[in-house]
C-alpha cells in the first residue's frame, strides 16, 4: 500500500463517519473471531482439566472409603485384643497385691489388700487390720519421686481420715534408696529389697 493510499484512507476515516464505523466493525469482528477461537481453545483445556480433577476426586473418595473401612476393622480388632487381655491377664496392681499378701502371710501377718479410692487420694495397694496398715504404689520404673508422692498421699490420709491408718504403717514404694533411708519395706515381684522391721 502506497503512502498516498494510506493518506486517503485516513482522510476518509476522519471525514466519513459511516466508513469509520464500518472499518471499526470489521476490525472488531476479526478481533472477536480470534477471541472466540482462543476462548474455545481455553474452554476445551478447562474441560480436560475438570475431567482430570473429577477423576482424581473420585479416586480420592474411593481411597478414603477404603481407609475408613480399614480403620473400622483395625478398631474392631483392637477392641477384641483389649477385651481379651483384660479377661485373661492380671494387672500389675493385682500381681503386686497378691505378692505382698503372700509375703505378709509368710511372716504370720494376714491382711487383705485392695485399692483405696477416695476423692482426695488413690492408692494401688491398701489393706488394714487391727495391728497393721499396708499402703503401696506399683510402678514399672523406680524413682525417688514415687516415694515422695506416696508420702504426700499418706499425709493426706492422716489429715482426712486417720482411722484408715491402724497399727504399724508399712509402705510399698519403688525407689530403693529412698525406702532404705526411710526404713520403708520395698518389694519387687521376685524379692524383698528392704527388711520388714
Amino acid at each position: 500500500m502506497t503512502l498516498d493510499i494510506k493518506k486517503e484512507i485516513l482522510r476518509i476515516l476522519k471525514e466519513d463517519e459511516e466508513f469509520r464505523y464500518t472499518v471499526a466493525g470489521l476490525i472488531g469482528i476479526e478481533d472477536l473471531r480470534r477471541g472466540q477461537e482462543e476462548l474455545r481453545h481455553g474452554l476445551a483445556k478447562l474441560e480436560e482439566a475438570v475431567a482430570r480433577l473429577e477423576d482424581t476426586v473420585a479416586k480420592l473418595g474411593e481411597a478414603v472409603a477404603r481407609l475408613a473401612e480399614e480403620q473400622k476393622r483395625t478398631s474392631r480388632t483392637l477392641r477384641y485384643i483389649v477385651k481379651y487381655i483384660d479377661e485373661v491377664s492380671i494387672t500389675l496392681e493385682e500381681e503386686a497385691r497378691s505378692i505382698i499378701e503372700k509375703r505378709l502371710r509368710e511372716k504370720g501377718i494376714t491382711v487383705s489388700l485392695g485399692m483405696l479410692v477416695k476423692p482426695y487420694v488413690e492408692l494401688d495397694i491398701y489393706g488394714s487390720s487391727d495391728s497393721i496398715t499396708v499402703i503401696g504404689e506399683t510402678k514399672t520404673r523406680l524413682a525417688p519421686k514415687h516415694v515422695r508422692l506416696l508420702e504426700r498421699k499418706i499425709e493426706k490420709i492422716k489429715s482426712q481420715e486417720p482411722e484408715l491408718l491402724k497399727g504399724k504403717l508399712w509402705v510399698h514404694p519403688e525407689a530403693y534408696d529412698e525406702c532404705k533411708a526411710k526404713n520403708i519395706w520395698l518389694n519387687t515381684p521376685d524379692k524383698e529389697l528392704t527388711e520388714l522391721c
